[in-house]
């Protein structure tokens, strides 16, 4: 690592990283930092050293940081093409920005993931649009129901399925009824009931048979004051069962909100962030860090024990994941 200046984010103080410690030292300090409640300070007491000097080792990396590019083509990995697209806001400085994410639904991979200003549909593009130049072999889309993120979607891969998140429909649809809806109450717990059995039906037959039912009592919801829901339900249909046609595909985006919240708490220790670029060094690292890193406590049979490049396909056991990020001269 060169030596460079770096302002604390703490004191303020400009600092130099010297290379006065062992590669091993840096590798063992980083790779602590990185576990989910460790922070600089408690990483300094451990190993003796001083809080800002883990973070200017942290920034170094982070600045010479292989892009996800450059890992598609080194790695290769071979992902299952049902890919599901996520964001959540970041703060720097008080300001809020948007993390835009990626990720493979067979696999738990973070293929691509940009740091924008906004959540847009010009962020989303751009996410979408670098994906596609992986090349990451698309099968079909799960999205939620931003309408900026289907947009972008229908933009970019305008041919293949998108199917929509059932988990925030009828998340939605639960919210309005119980915050916003001011019409006669008669028929409504019926009206959600029929919703989510329609959300989860166990296969075409049932969505058939639901569907039946549905409109056995339209006609009913509309007399109690329930068209607008009706109608605004009836316009998913078509997002809704894509799944049944594509198997592998899922029918909610659990699996990236499930990786956010793993890198979130990580994220949320920090308290915010003092610059963008600070702020999209580690998130670049924690991302590289999360796709080397095993679960053990995944839900999904057969991934425990493997990391997410590990289940596309890449043997990860002899790659140190600081010493793979860091981009050499020859990179």
């Amino acid at each position: 690592m060169a030596i460079q200046r770096y302002r604390c984010q703490g004191c303020g103080k400009t600092f130099i990283d010297a290379p006065k410690f062992s590669e091993a030292l840096k590798e063992q300090a980083i790779d602590r930092y990185f576990d989910a409640e460790a922070s600089y300070r408690s990483v300094g007491r451990e190993l003796g050293l001083k809080p800002h000097t883990i973070f200017a080792w942290v920034e170094a990396l982070g600045a010479q940081c292989k892009s996800f590019a450059e890992v598609a083509s080194e790695l290769r990995p071979h992902w299952g093409g049902y890919l599901l697209a996520d964001g959540k806001a970041i703060h720097i400085r008080g300001v809020k920005y948007a993390l835009c994410l990626t990720a493979d639904a067979t696999t738990q991979d973070i293929p691509l993931a940009g740091l924008f200003r906004h959540e847009d549909f010009a962020a989303w593009q751009r996410v979408l649009h670098l994906t596609k130049r992986l090349p990451y072999p698309v099968k079909g889309l799960v999205l939620d129901e931003d309408p900026a993120l289907w947009a972008a979607a229908h933009k970019v891969f305008p041919t293949f399925p998108k199917q929509l998140c059932v988990r925030h429909v009828v998340g939605s649809l639960n919210h309005w009824l119980r915050y916003f809806y001011d019409g006669p109450r008669t028929l409504v717990e019926p009206f959600y009931a029929l919703c989510h059995r329609l959300c989860y039906a166990g296969s075409r037959e049932h969505a058939a048979v639901l569907r039946q039912e549905w409109q056995r009592q339209r006609s009913a919801f509309l007399y109690h004051g329930l068209g607008k829901a009706v109608r605004n339900f009836e316009a998913k249909f078509p997002h809704l069962w894509v799944h049944f046609a594509h198997p592998g595909m899922p029918r909610t985006s659990n699996v990236i909100e499930g990786i956010i919240r793993q890198l979130f708490r990580k994220i949320d220790d920090t308290d915010g962030f003092q610059s963008v670029g600070t702020a999209w060094r580690m998130l670049q690292l924690l991302i590289m860090r999360y796709r080397f890193h095993r679960f053990s406590c995944s839900r999904i049979h057969g991934h425990n024990g493997l990391s997410p490049l590990n289940l596309a396909g890449i043997p990860t056991n002899a790659i140190s994941w600081i010493r793979f990020a860091q981009r050499t001269e020859n990179s």
